[in-house]
C-alpha cells in the first residue's frame, strides 16, 4: 500500500515538525511512508490532490483540523474518488479525529491505524457564498461570534491546545458583541431573527472541547445546527461552561436543528469559519452562504 503523509510543521503553534521522525519510525515496520512538509497556506490541498492523481492508496493529514480540512478539499477536488484519508492528529484541536475515535496524542498508534485500521465512509459539507466561492468542510462551520473566536486564535502565540481556544473565547466575549439580523432557511423551514452565532456540525466537537453540536454524526447525511439569539455576556459564559458537555441545548436562548441544506442571509457582512479556518472576514463582505451535506464523500481509515 502506498501512503503519502502530508505534515504541517506549523501545526500546534509550530510543534508539528517535532513529529516528523516519530511518524517515519512508526511507519517503518509497515513498509514506510512518503512524507512531505507543507510550505504555505493551501499547500496541503495541492499536495493531497497531486498524491491522489499519482496513485497513492491513502493520503494522511499530519497536523490539526486545518490540515485535515485542506487535505479533504484536495481529495474532493481531485480526479479520483477511491483515495482514502488518514489522520495523524498533532494539532491544537483535533476535533475531526476525536469524532472518529482516532488516537490523540499518540503518534505511533495513529500511524499504525493507517495500515491496520478499518474503513469508515463519512459525510462532508459544502459551503458556497454569493460570489461563487466554495469549499468543503469535514467537521464544523461557524458564523458570527463562533468565527470571531477563530480570528482571535490567530493572534495568540504563546498558548496552544484547548487553553488557546478557551482564551480566545473569553477574549471574544469581552471585546466582541454583534448580533446581525439573519434570514435562514433550514430545508423547508424559514427563520428570521437576530443571531449571536450559528454553529453547524458534521461532527460533534469544535475548539478542542466545545460540544456545540453534540448529536452531530458524520455518517447520517444531516447537519446539526446551533442557533443562539442575543444574550448577555454573563449568560454567554454560562452557556460556554454548559457547552463543554453539550448541555447548552436545553437553554431557551438556543435552538438545535438537523437538516441537509441551510441557506443564510445576513443584513451585514459576517465572519465565517469552516473547520477552524477563516472562510470570510467581515472585510470580504459575505452576506449569504449556502451549506449542504455531501453524504458518503470520503473514506477514512480509523
Amino acid at each position: 500500500m502506498r501512503v503519502k503523509v502530508i505534515l504541517n510543521p506549523r501545526s500546534d503553534q509550530g510543534r508539528g515538525i517535532q513529529a516528523k521522525e516519530r511518524i517515519l519510525a512508526a511507519a517503518r515496520p509497515f513498509g514506510g511512508v512518503d512524507l512531505t512538509l507543507t510550505e504555505k497556506s493551501g499547500h496541503a490541498a495541492e499536495l493531497a490532490r497531486q498524491a491522489a492523481d499519482d496513485g497513492y492508496d491513502l493520503v494522511a493529514a499530519a497536523g490539526g483540523d486545518g490540515t485535515v480540512h485542506e487535505v479533504v478539499n484536495g481529495l474532493m477536488r481531485g480526479g479520483r474518488a477511491d483515495t482514502r484519508l488518514g489522520v495523524i492528529p498533532i494539532g491544537s484541536g483535533n476535533d475531526f479525529a476525536f469524532g472518529l475515535d482516532i488516537p490523540l496524542n499518540d503518534v505511533a498508534a495513529a500511524v499504525a491505524r493507517l495500515f491496520n485500521g478499518r474503513e469508515r465512509v463519512v459525510d462532508v459539507a459544502r459551503i458556497e457564498d454569493e460570489y461563487g466561492r466554495f469549499r468543503y468542510f469535514d467537521n464544523n462551520f461557524g458564523l458570527g461570534m463562533d468565527a470571531m473566536v477563530v480570528v482571535r486564535t490567530e493572534s495568540i502565540t504563546r498558548l496552544y491546545g484547548f487553553v488557546m481556544y478557551l482564551t480566545a473565547v473569553l477574549q471574544t466575549i469581552a471585546f466582541y458583541y454583534m448580533a446581525p439580523r439573519v434570514e435562514i432557511q433550514f430545508d423547508e423551514e424559514k427563520v428570521a431573527q437576530a443571531a449571536l452565532l450559528l454553529a453547524v456540525g458534521v461532527g460533534p466537537r469544535g475548539g478542542g472541547g466545545f460540544f456545540l453540536t453534540p448529536d452531530a454524526a458524520s455518517d447520517d447525511d444531516l447537519l446539526q445546527s446551533c442557533l443562539v439569539r442575543p444574550i448577555s455576556r454573563l449568560h454567554m459564559i454560562y452557556l460556554l461552561v454548559k457547552s463543554l458537555k453539550g448541555k447548552h441545548v436545553t437553554s431557551k436562548a438556543v435552538t438545535m436543528r438537523q437538516n441537509r441544506r441551510i441557506v443564510i442571509k445576513a443584513d451585514v457582512a459576517v465572519p465565517i469559519h469552516v473547520d477552524g479556518e477563516i472562510f470570510a472576514h467581515p472585510r470580504d463582505n459575505v452576506r449569504q452562504v449556502t451549506v449542504m451535506s455531501v453524504p458518503g464523500a470520503v473514506t477514512v481509515v480509523v
